[in-house]
């Protein structure tokens, strides 16, 4: 067993949450405590019932998640929002929480992790949110159309989007992971033609298509799985603590 101050300890420091600007309702850090010690660890996107409900049927008594508890903001402890946290109470069950930290850490976030995998070279934090540097630009080494192909074999989503030329080199390209379709004037402003981000939005992909950028979007949740899976192999590095992913997918 170790004790859950060490686990996030280690978090903290490695994510700097305590340095990071992110949105109010994230709430970075630890937001549920348990009785001091864990043995199992549930990782997840979403701080949903059914993740709760599922960390706790495995056995884990400490729950990361890139999108905390309190993502809707203040509500009064009725209903829903009554049972989640009785549901942590209860079952002892600590949660942490990281967005923004997490989004542009250098090797553990969402979009470093994209990066990697896409193969992306030479690249460099992009993208201003909060004041952070959250997305990453690198060049990838393919045509457009397997860009395409290779993001969503990665994800594991269909790809939608914009498409301007499918046969052109893609170039260097931007990752930013989630809702960060409303970049796409810093993408352009900045001469990218290729920028992959989350959640399908309706009024970016008409700026695509004005703009004539190759746009792709994976999916808000496909594209958010990959730092939390990251901090769980860190977590088994330090401490040898079992880490489990909860895949609760929204289909957005």
């Amino acid at each position: 067993m170790i004790p859950l101050s060490d686990i996030v300890r280690l978090l903290d420091a490695e994510l700097r949450v305590c340095e990071i600007a992110d949105f109010a309702n994230a709430l970075n850090g630890l937001q549920v405590e348990n009785s001091g010690s864990v043995q199992r660890v549930a990782l997840a996107v979403d701080g949903s019932q059914s993740v709760l409900d599922a960390a706790l049927a495995a056995g884990c008594d400490l729950l990361l998640l890139h999108h905390g508890l309190f993502w809707g903001g203040l509500r009064p402890l009725t209903g829903c929002w009554k049972k989640k946290l009785e549901t942590c109470l209860r079952g002892n069950l600590a949660v942490y929480a990281a967005h923004l930290p997490l989004d542009l850490h250098p090797t553990l976030g969402n979009n470093a992790c994209i990066a990697r995998g896409l193969g992306l070279t030479d690249t460099q934090p992009e993208l201003s949110m909060k004041g952070n540097l959250v997305g990453i630009a690198g060049n990838y080494a393919g045509t457009v159309s397997e860009l395409v192909s290779a993001y969503g074999r990665l994800t594991g989503s269909p790809i939608t989007g914009h498409i301007a030329d499918a046969e052109a080199p893609a170039g260097r390209v931007v990752v930013c992971s989630g809702a960060a379709g409303d970049a796409i004037y810093e993408v352009q402003a900045k001469g990218y033609r290729c920028y992959l981000t989350g959640e399908e939005n309706h009024w970016v992909t008409n700026a695509a298509r004005d703009m004539g950028l190759n746009l792709l979007f994976a999916g808000h949740y496909a594209t958010e799985t990959f730092g939390v899976r990251a901090l769980g192999e860190l977590i088994s590095e330090h401490f040898g603590l079992p880490c489990l992913f909860i895949d609760k997918p929204t289909g957005m």
